[in-house]
């Protein structure tokens, strides 16, 4: 009995050995395989364990070793520790905690998290418990809980204070969209919790594209800086946008003091000097700008200073007015030598379903001719756009538009800029029109004016009041080919007297395309048009209603032959149109049309709304091709070489009523061509011609050709009407030399060989990068009318990217 009791005590004895939780003076052991030895001063526990302080510290780990004399605990294995109180955990290979101390260092590469805010990343960690202070002197990586980044060669770190101190660092800013900035401290402070910071020998880079090129580098770098989530300060700071490389960069701003305002969102500059490639060219003692973020922000905009011979000498300084969230106006005044004062202004306002744009002007003073002397010009332009967001419709759009000017020359004499001013700035259009789109069907109705800035008042308004446009796209499952229906007319009044009306209703059926085993490819279509018209004094439109029934037949077929060796890939189509329309058309002779090659074959060739092409006609052509095959990279690739086309028309009788520039009204048309080679990849010709049946005349002659060589580049075109076509005689010449990827020097003229005058001149020479523009323009201008004169003029113009464009010499040459 005894033997048992015994033999009971010792196998208990032996699982709590097994299942030690020993109590020493400052740590609780909670390990499965325990060793106490030199007299209970050494502990080393193996087999993964537990270990408890009355701190609140948690500590696990593969291997322990506890030293009670110098109260020290070293973990060894996929160590964890927790400060319980404080909410940090650290992840390490070894961990040595001095209780005496209170002090823990792990030792190798480490990883920290803090209360959930922030996570480092290091090597040889060092932190005091007593002042929660943690350190490294080797590298680091700090990220808070919003992604932003520091990157420290080394630190210490208030925990409690959250504040940061470090060398050597880069601190990341979190971006959703990939456009973080990066900024390079040679030593800083930052209070994590307040959002401030103290560094010296600072550099900032901000993302790449954030003026919109990715091919610049913004940066500002400054002796230091300091500033807090309301204002960043930078001392003797240097901003520019220039790409890095080993020289200096194109331009930059020098500036005494950059302050960035994140309320008002501006940059403003102390004492700065814009330099270009090191030296100064102009001093600003104050200066702001919008920061990037700003899409709009009321302010000064770039000045201009301008010279002409029309206008003489001018200041021009802009000024962005934002006015609410959804309004904005910018007010853009021009002082001239001789005391006249332009005003212009473009207003705009955008809703969630509408947008809204304003350009007006007003100058007084201007002198026109010895009879009109302070004269005053003016101009209104408007366009509003309303997207209605009718129901069931894809596509609701209800657009307004207005312009006026009080003088015909005012918008070329002046050369007003707006989104508003046509290229064509000669004919002003008002409207009010509405644009549906439907799954089914599209229409567009409108009230036009047109205004011609020439002639008599009488003749020189054009209205349509109102026009409309239906069309609609269908098919039948028993019939192959598709169907158009197409509604239009309009009212129109031109030359103060002149009333014409029409309702054109138009049916198109297309048969899909044939081919046969011989190679040919067929189709044909049938047209009909239902037209209704009444006229006063129109000379196409009866004074009473008519009501006709017009139809139009088109039958194509062509033969594709092809031929591939290994070098050449040839093409030889024969093409062949047959017309036919039993109807006789309106009187449309004075029309302006011209065909070519490309249009020949068209169905609607004349793109006359009121009528079909009448009689019976045959339209013969040929198309060859010839194509370079070239290997690479066992893929072939196909280069053009030739590429011929001709073509001509055939009737049977003549046909007065079709436009005579189009010359189909001939029995025999014009012969269209058109020839494009291209001998090299470095030359290349177009040449469209117009050739009269007789092959006596060409009446109509397009001739384009480049040639690149190298850093050589010339383009000729030229242009001839005559006869029937019309009456035209243009060349022009640009050339360019590019002496390297940054210099370069072009020219650019034209000649109307018809009035044997020279048009312009314009001769740049123009240095360029990415940050930067420089040129020096030589400009001659012929044109002469009225209020606008023969113009010469030299001027320098730089663009620095991406402030702008500034023209600080520019002068009219006697």
């Amino acid at each position: 009995m005894k033997n048992k009791f015994i033999a009971f005590f010792l196998v208990i004895l032996f699982t709590i050995s097994n299942f030690s939780r020993v109590l020493g003076e400052e740590f609780i052991f909670e390990i499965s395989d325990l060793e106490i030895t030199e007299n209970g001063n050494i502990y080393k526990g193996n087999n993964r364990g537990t270990i408890r302080t009355d701190s609140q510290l948690k500590l696990i780990s593969d291997n322990f070793e506890y030293l009670k004399e110098i109260n020290r605990l070293e973990a060894n294995g996929d160590v964890q520790l927790f400060d319980l109180n404080n909410n940090i955990t650290i992840n390490a290979q070894q961990i040595f905690y001095l209780k005496n101390e209170e002090k823990i260092f792990t030792v190798g590469k480490t990883l920290i998290k803090i209360s959930n805010k922030y996570d480092i990343e290091g090597f040889d960690l060092i932190l005091f418990k007593n002042k929660m202070i943690l350190s490294s002197k080797k590298n680091a990586i700090i990220t808070d809980n919003e992604s932003n980044t520091y990157k420290l060669e080394q630190f210490q770190y208030s925990i409690n204070q959250e504040i940061l101190k470090g060398e050597n660092i880069v601190a990341i800013t979190s971006d959703k969209e990939n456009k973080s900035d990066e900024f390079f401290l040679k030593t800083g402070f930052f209070d994590l919790k307040k959002n401030e910071f103290l560094g010296k020998d600072i550099t900032a880079n901000f993302h790449k594209d954030l003026f919109g090129d990715n091919e610049n580098d913004p940066r500002i770098s400054a002796v230091s800086g300091f500033g807090d989530k309301i204002n960043t300060y930078f001392k003797k700071g240097v901003f520019t946008s220039c790409k890095k490389t080993d020289k200096c960069p194109p331009w930059k701003i020098t500036s005494d003091e950059i302050h960035h305002d994140k309320i008002k969102k501006q940059i403003n500059y102390k004492n700065a000097w814009l330099e270009i490639y090191d030296f100064p060219v102009v001093y600003f003692p104050k200066f702001f700008h919008p920061d990037p973020s700003v899409k709009r922000q009321s302010g000064l905009l770039k000045p201009e200073f301008s010279s002409s011979n029309n206008l003489g000498s001018s200041v021009y300084v802009p000024y962005f007015l934002a006015i609410s969230e959804d309004k904005d106006l910018t007010i853009k005044p021009r002082l001239f030598e001789d005391n006249k004062f332009l005003l212009q202004n473009e207003y705009r306002q955008k809703t969630k379903n509408s947008l809204t744009i304003a350009d007006f002007s007003l100058v007084n003073g201007h002198n026109s001719s010895a009879q009109d002397k302070g004269g005053t010009r003016s101009h209104l332009f408007t366009n509003t756009l309303v997207d209605l967001s009718l129901d069931n419709f894809k596509k609701s759009m209800l657009q307004i538009n207005y312009q006026k000017v009080s003088n015909d020359n005012y918008l070329k004499l002046f050369d007003l800029q707006s989104p508003l001013l046509l290229d064509d700035n000669s004919v002003l259009e008002s409207k009010i029109q509405f644009d549906l789109e439907h799954e089914s069907y599209d229409l567009t109705t409108s009230f036009e004016m047109y205004e011609t800035l020439n002639g008599s008042n009488s003749d020189r308004y054009q209205y349509v009041l109102p026009s409309y446009n239906f069309s609609k796209n269908f098919s039948f499952n028993n019939i192959d080919g598709s169907f158009n229906l197409n509604s239009y007319g309009n009212n129109t009044l031109n030359d103060t007297n002149v009333v014409g009306s029409t309702i054109s209703n138009d049916l198109i059926y297309s048969a899909l395309s044939k081919f046969f085993d011989n190679g040919i490819k067929t189709n044909f279509e049938i047209a009909l048009k239902n037209i209704n018209t009444v006229g006063k004094n129109n000379p196409t439109y009866k004074n009473s209603p008519q009501s006709e029934l017009m139809s139009a037949y088109t039958y194509n077929a062509s033969l594709p032959l092809i031929k591939k060796n290994s070098t050449t890939f040839d093409t030889l189509e024969p093409k062949l149109s047959l017309r036919f329309s039993p109807h006789e058309m309106k009187n449309n002779k004075n029309e302006s049309r011209r065909i070519d090659i490309s249009n020949v074959f068209s169905s609607n060739r004349l793109s006359l709304g009121n009528s079909f092409e009448s009689g019976e006609s045959i339209t013969l052509g040929l198309n060859f091709k010839k194509e370079k095959v070239n290997v690479d990279n066992k893929i072939d690739k196909i280069e053009e070489y030739i590429d011929f086309k001709l073509a001509s028309v055939f009737r049977l009788d003549e046909e007065k009523n079709i436009p005579t520039s189009s010359t189909l009204n001939k029995k025999n048309s014009n012969i269209f061509g058109e020839f494009n080679f291209k001998p090299t990849r470095n030359i290349s010709l177009g040449y469209n011609f117009s050739l009269t049946d007789d092959l006596n005349t060409f009446e109509y002659n397009s001739l384009i050709t480049k040639i690149e060589f190298g850093n050589f580049i010339t383009h000729f075109d030229y242009l001839e009407e005559r006869g029937a076509v019309g009456s035209t005689n243009i060349i022009e010449n640009t050339t360019k030399y590019n002496f390297d990827d940054q210099n370069s020097i072009s020219f650019n003229t034209r000649r109307n060989r018809k009035l044997d005058l020279t048009e312009y001149y314009d001769l740049v020479y123009e240095y360029k990068n990415d940050c930067l523009v420089a040129g020096i323009k030589y400009k001659k201008n012929y044109y002469n009318d009225a209020d606008i004169k023969p113009v010469e003029e030299l001027f320098f113009s730089i663009t620095i990217v991406p402030l702008g464009t500034f023209s600080p010499d520019k002068m009219a040459l006697k």
